[in-house]
């Protein structure tokens, strides 16, 4: 069954179509291993859309989205999901923190020697020092936010050739679609390193945070994974499952809002952000061996932000337009806003920005 807890806009319409046949194939690998009819739920959440990795888009995975099936006989795995861990963490600030004190601390520790592949400047990756004015209960005063994932293993779980289960990968095919697989022991020891892997990022998160600020590192206000597998039977791409608080990322330089779901919501998935949609003139369909995104046709690798696929809210938005977004969104998802930061700096990919004054 796939739930609908989208906006229902047009990329979004699109891509809901396609989750059906993944519906159907998922349900049809987990009955295939099992002695009695399985199915799979699909949380499709209000940041549903176009997801960075094609081979992901060709598989039936989109960001977005919470896919959770009936556990089998014998376990498996979609492979197409592309997993690794990939989330956010928030740091107070023990004292003030000024733009050009941050930058220098940020370049040092990204420079310095370390056991970690720092990927803060990678694709939608970032460091922003915020701040909050004591509203709804955030301590006044500066916070450090990153947003990244464990690259370190990335290469251990893709589908890729030549890695330690592809020989193993199975495939179940529905008219022009299909879903690759992993199965048995081969399934059992892929979830055990997914699931090391939340708290890797996590450690890895804390360690560039720790290094930044040093003896000014307060406490852990958050840790939190928008993607991986929280359990063998269930995968998330853009999605957060925590009774605690998440971010919810909006657009680059515009205030991060800190959320948890109301009392008695009628499941614990959260969107981590507004998603990708696509641009006004281009449309999405599936060929054969890959899909296509208006006049392009990918067979692998990644899209291109900003031509491929866009920011689903435009960066030229005013401030209340953005809040009314917000409430949307908070409806829609049952969700409560606890905390509202502004973003002062931040490193991505798009270098070093200052977005307002400290």
């Amino acid at each position: 069954m796939i739930y609908n807890l989208t906006l229902n806009d047009r990329t979004q319409k699109k891509v809901l179509r396609e989750l059906e046949t993944t519906e159907k194939l998922i349900s049809k690998v987990a009955t295939k291993l099992s002695s009695t009819k399985k199915t799979c739920d699909i949380y499709a959440m209000s940041d549903l859309g176009i997801a960075h990795n094609v081979t992901r888009m060709r598989g039936g995975f989109f960001t977005g989205a919470a896919y959770v099936w009936e556990q089998p006989d014998t376990p498996f795995i979609p492979v197409d999901t592309t997993i690794n861990v990939c989330g956010t963490a928030l740091y107070k600030i023990n004292s003030d923190m000024n733009i050009t004190e941050f930058k220098k601390r940020c370049e040092k520790a990204l420079k310095a020697p370390s056991r970690y592949d720092w990927n803060f400047t990678n694709g939608n990756h970032f460091i922003s020092l915020c701040y909050s004015e004591n509203n709804m209960g955030m301590q006044e005063g500066y916070y450090m936010l990153v947003h990244a994932s464990a690259c370190e293993y990335k290469e251990e779980l893709y589908p890729v050739i030549g890695n330690w289960y592809y020989q193993d990968i199975c495939t179940e095919r529905l008219n022009h679609r299909y879903i690759r697989y992993i199965k048995g022991e081969e399934a059992e020891s892929f979830y055990e390193m997914a699931k090391m892997l939340k708290s890797f990022n996590r450690e890895r998160n804390y360690s560039f945070c720790k290094k930044v600020l040093s003896g000014n590192m307060g406490r852990e206000i958050l840790s939190v994974a928008h993607y991986g597998m929280p359990s063998i039977h269930e995968v998330l791409i853009g999605v957060q499952k925590t009774e605690g608080l998440v971010t919810l990322l909006t657009s680059p330089g515009k205030n991060v809002y800190i959320v948890k779901k109301i009392e008695n919501a009628k499941n614990n998935y959260i969107p981590h952000g507004f998603g990708l949609e696509l641009p006004e003139e281009s449309d999405f369909t599936y060929h054969k061996n890959g899909i296509q995104i208006g006049e392009k046709k990918f067979y692998s690798g990644s899209i291109t932000i900003g031509e491929d696929a866009i920011n689903r809210h435009s960066f030229s938005e005013t401030d209340e337009s953005l809040k009314k977004y917000i409430r949307k969104i908070v409806q829609i998802n049952e969700l409560e806003i606890c905390a509202e930061l502004k973003q002062i700096c931040s490193f991505s990919a798009n270098g070093f920005q200052v977005w307002r004054g400290n």
